[in-house]
């Protein structure tokens, strides 16, 4: 058995081997032996809808003086709660934003909101207050903290969601009505490479260790709300100013904006259990069929059905027959489809272009959960393992490199 201690001290060295989880899957499908003499950690990672994501931001929106209580701020129409602090006369607000709060501005919400600041952006912040109105354009760099915090997020495990009645249900689990006669099935989760998949007792994923949260060093806070044995979630927080903008943001739905989040996580190879824990593999991993009206569970696919299709979808411009068409771009919940109908880098491979363009202009294998009611098409993955293997690689590329331990940073 190998101590963390004795780990971290290879990871000084430069001498430790890392594999991410992929990486290591790579070896078990292979039907290789691999014992924890064969690598030193496992890196894991997760991206996509995190509902329990917020922000605390405080920065000056005015000369000290100025005003003496602020009583509202909205950050590109997206409202913020401020406080705790009541900053009397200072001229600072400290401010509260959901990820999943909505702008003024259709399709925009705190998610976007959070990736346009750590994109460098400017963003308009209306602050009302007892002498009047101010309105201030405010960066990331201006702010003086940006703390993010997960209530609850990376779940072991989620269910996928189908609707059995024969009515369109509209849901926070679709961009479109959801079709009914279990016509189409959407899902969350990354499946084998998530980290709590891959230390279901949580062994490693304890409060004060380390995490990288939407590419930034982080901490994990303890367990999130909503937890439970067969469950569990994690509560994270992390500085906003060294986050990467292409591993967060926000994503339109049905029913409003959600916000996108990316986890990664360490895991030490200690032992034989480690091993184990390692060893799972998506035909493993039970995805419970959930009725979308109620949520109540009737059935049970894995996620090697969830993931069987492509990761990413291929476009074919000239397929489009319809003059001046905006429908796809309109419905794509991350904006993804430029004017002339190719792909931007932003697309996570949700799938909604391929389920509701009529020219076939975009395309991928979708996959489709097999349950005992029949096989139901995947039309929407709400998560992106495109990205959440990244998240994987860059924490690998930290450890090796000796500027991470487990356990915190260096």
């Amino acid at each position: 058995m190998k101590s963390i201690e004795d780990i971290n001290t290879k990871i000084s060295e430069k001498t430790a081997v890392v594999w991410t989880a992929s990486e290591f899957k790579k070896h078990i499908r292979a039907g290789e032996t691999v014992t924890p003499e064969d690598v030193d950690v496992v890196t894991c990672g997760t991206f996509g809808v995190m509902s329990g994501t917020a922000a605390v931001l405080a920065f000056q929106a005015a000369e000290p003086g100025t005003f003496t209580h602020a009583y509202k701020l909205t950050l590109n129409g997206v409202p913020a709660h401020i406080g705790p602090c009541p900053n009397e006369s200072n001229g600072h607000v400290d401010a509260m934003v959901y990820g999943t709060a909505q702008s003024d501005r259709p399709g925009y919400g705190g998610g976007h909101l959070f990736a346009d600041l750590v994109a460098g952006e400017c963003v308009e912040a209306v602050i009302e207050t007892d002498t009047g109105t101010i309105t201030r354009s405010v960066t990331l760099g201006d702010m003086s903290s940006a703390k993010m915090i997960i209530t609850r997020g990376t779940f072991k495990n989620y269910m996928a969601f189908v609707n059995p009645s024969q009515e369109e249900i509209t849901t926070i689990f679709a961009v479109l009505p959801m079709k009914g006669n279990l016509q189409e099935a959407t899902f969350s989760g990354c499946g084998e490479i998530n980290p709590l998949e891959n230390d279901p007792e949580l062994r490693y994923h304890t409060p004060g260790t380390a995490a990288l949260v939407n590419g930034a060093p982080g901490v994990i806070l303890g367990t999130g709300t909503r937890t439970s044995a067969a469950k569990p979630n994690l509560s994270l927080a992390a500085d906003m100013h060294q986050m990467d903008p292409n591993l967060m943001g926000g994503f339109k739905m049905n029913a409003g904006c959600e916000c996108l989040t990316s986890v990664a996580t360490a895991i030490p190879v200690t032992d034989a259990a480690t091993i184990a824990a390692l060893s799972v593999l998506n035909e493993d991993i039970s995805l419970p069929v959930a009725n979308v009206a109620n949520r109540t569970a009737f059935a049970a696919a894995t996620y090697a059905d969830a993931w069987s299709g492509d990761a990413r979808v291929r476009a074919e411009p000239s397929n489009c027959k319809t003059s001046d068409c905006t429908r796809c771009r309109d419905l794509c919940p991350r904006e993804a489809i430029r004017s002339d109908l190719t792909i931007s880098k932003s697309c996570m491979g949700c799938l909604t272009c391929v389920a509701v363009c009529p020219d076939h202009v975009f395309s991928a294998e979708t996959g489709a959960l097999h349950t005992t009611s029949g096989s139901i098409p995947v039309v929407l993955r709400q998560s992106d393992r495109v990205r959440g293997e990244l998240a994987a690689v860059l924490l690998r590329n930290r450890i090796k490199s000796g500027c991470w331990k487990l356990g915190g940073m260096c």
